[in-house]
């Protein structure tokens, strides 16, 4: 099955198409070609010359994508379908497939070429974690939920008072301050347990790391990387972050994680006199990891 990938640069979006293709791969035989937008201006932007009449699937995620695969769709055989990844805001009629998170359904409305899922699409992993190991994975600012550095310091050592003599490996990411990397390293230097792995180090792989730890502690402001630790073994918990719209997408989707226990979450209070307390509430026991994206496969190998 011959496959072209249209990529967007935008890694949120290119993790979910890449984690589809691998979970369609285990059924099928893809042959990937890759192309990937350029140019910055709208009307200006371009990718390098494809095959007419050879792909059997075209394939991208994000608004840069979309325009592009309607437009090969034109040159290609009348079996070629075009999915669309998330949700297109423009000739959504047009495209054969769209996968897209149950949050964005009110965008679809009238569509009858949906595939729902929940969330973001997420490897899946049924590793068994190590009881020694946990982690810790901190976005950055955001237009969601304010990104208070010594409040979040804190939060982190107290999910480690509850995790003594465990080894612990903190994540930054591209988002991250300066700021907050350099008391994300003073933290590790002070203690012999902290590993810091900053984004840009490739010796220490997130994703496994993920897979494995018995418990991951992380900022709310990537919806991306809650459902990655969802997709896995382990508990997940939330770092406790003020909103700033509660009527947001993003902090709806936390909030409805959080309502029904399929997430755990560090509470702040106050007892007195600025006394602060701190409580890890869990998720539910009972929870499957999550797999939308061996739902979203299955459901595609229908359709192609």
């Amino acid at each position: 099955m011959n496959i072209l990938w249209i990529k967007d640069n935008n890694i949120g979006h290119e993790k979910q198409v890449k984690v589809l293709l691998d979970e369609l791969s285990k059924n099928n035989d893809l042959n990937i070609d890759q192309r990937t937008v350029k140019g910055l201006i709208p009307f200006f932007r371009y990718i390098d010359d494809v095959q007419e009449n050879y792909y059997d699937i075209l394939i991208g995620a994000g608004h840069k994508t979309y325009s592009f695969l309607l437009d090969i769709k034109k040159y290609q055989k009348d079996k070629t379908k075009n999915i669309a990844i998330l949700a297109p805001s423009f000739n959504k009629d047009k495209f054969d497939i769209i996968c897209a998170p149950i949050h964005d359904a009110h965008k679809l409305k009238g569509c009858n070429n949906v595939i729902s899922f929940e969330g973001s699409l997420s490897k899946v992993s049924l590793q068994e974690t190590d009881k020694n190991l946990i982690m810790v994975a901190i976005g950055g600012k955001n237009k969601h939920y304010v990104f208070n550095e010594i409040d979040i310091i804190s939060q982190i050592n107290y999910f480690l008072s509850l995790h003594p003599n465990k080894d612990c490996y903190i994540f930054n990411s591209r988002r991250t301050p300066s700021s907050m990397n350099t008391m994300l390293k003073d933290l590790s230097l002070s203690n012999k347990d902290i590993t810091f792995c900053d984004f840009k180090d490739i010796s220490h792989s997130f994703e496994n790391t993920l897979h494995i730890s018995s418990s991951k502690l992380i900022t709310r402001d990537s919806v991306n990387m809650v459902y990655e630790s969802l997709s896995s073994k382990g508990n997940t918990y939330l770092i406790d972050m003020p909103e700033i719209k509660n009527d947001n997408k993003i902090v709806q989707i936390i909030n409805n994680l959080i309502l029904n226990k399929k997430i755990g979450y560090i509470e702040q209070g106050t007892i007195s006199d600025g006394i602060s307390k701190m409580t890890l509430n869990k998720q539910n026991i009972y929870n499957e990891v999550f797999a939308e994206v061996e739902k979203v496969s299955y459901e595609l190998n229908k359709l192609i």
